[in-house]
């Protein structure tokens, strides 16, 4: 068995958990994370083997997760392998990203952290090759001493202890493209969630930390995007109605968190 344990979260994933488990083959631990699944994943989870863990209550509302790092640490806490592989549960790790991962670690000497890229899915089975988030990296592959614990809420990232080389498996993980609709649900979800931990902070803050950080990420992006739709070639591309979303929800987030919204509002959670 390979010493890597696999971390999934869960809620109602019936349809896409085979794949993704699948997906792993030979690691030595899978941990499915779920948030009460009534449609069959967890018979799904335990037949291919795998540890059920229930995410914790004081991560959830009524809605979902609402503190993603805390159910990853929960996971983290319960992991009995060296080397964590986190994989959405609708995604699925390509062939040659897997292997990669076996590889580095039954042979790896050092703890480190590896950055993992996605890439979409059209529905007819067609691998999206250019987005303006692409390479779409983050750290989902890393040994256990390498990493503190997972931090924030939302769009949690694992905290790295000091020193800890950062490096890249090779390929990428598949995730189906989600229908606009979804996209816009998804992302309404991450805002509320964001809104309600951004408290009354004050205007320098979201000056410099929401504003500048939020409005150079976007003009990086759109660089990207005017490339991606005026150079011909390169395979194809995400849609532009996709894309857009992501310049609403960076526009939202601006003027959510803003203090004077803040003040002028009620809680969204």
């Amino acid at each position: 068995m390979i010493p890597i344990s696999v971390h999934l979260l869960t809620k109602n994933s019936a349809v896409t958990l085979p794949r993704a488990l699948a997906s792993a083959p030979g690691a030595a631990e899978m941990l499915v994370i779920d948030g009460g699944s009534t449609d069959g994943t967890v018979d799904i989870a335990t037949k291919a083997g795998a540890k059920i863990i229930v995410q914790p209550a004081n991560a959830l509302d009524a809605s979902g997760i609402r503190d993603f790092s805390a159910v990853r640490n929960v996971a983290l806490k319960e992991s009995t392998q060296p080397w964590i592989f986190v994989l959405d549960s609708d995604e699925a790790a390509s062939q040659e990203l897997w292997q990669s991962a076996c590889r580095v670690a039954e042979s790896a000497k050092d703890p480190a952290a590896y950055l993992v890229a996605r890439r979409y899915v059209r529905p007819d089975g067609v691998v999206i090759q250019r987005a303006s988030t692409y390479p779409n990296e983050r750290l989902y592959f890393f040994h256990r001493d390498a990493v503190e614990k997972w931090i924030k809420p939302v769009h949690e990232r694992v905290l790295l202890k000091p020193g800890v080389n950062i490096l890249r498996l090779a390929s990428f993980t598949l995730a189906p493209l989600p229908t606009v609709e979804e996209f816009k649900r998804k992302n309404r979800r991450y805002l509320a969630i964001e809104v309600a931990l951004s408290g009354d902070k004050s205007w320098r803050t979201w000056f410099t930390s929401r504003l500048l950080h939020t409005l150079r990420s976007r003009l990086i992006a759109l660089v990207r995007l005017a490339g991606i739709w005026l150079v011909p070639g390169g395979g194809p591309r995400l849609p532009l109605r996709h894309e857009l979303l992501r310049f609403w929800y960076a526009w939202r987030l601006i003027v959510e968190t803003c203090p004077l919204t803040l003040r002028n509002r009620p809680r969204v959670l």
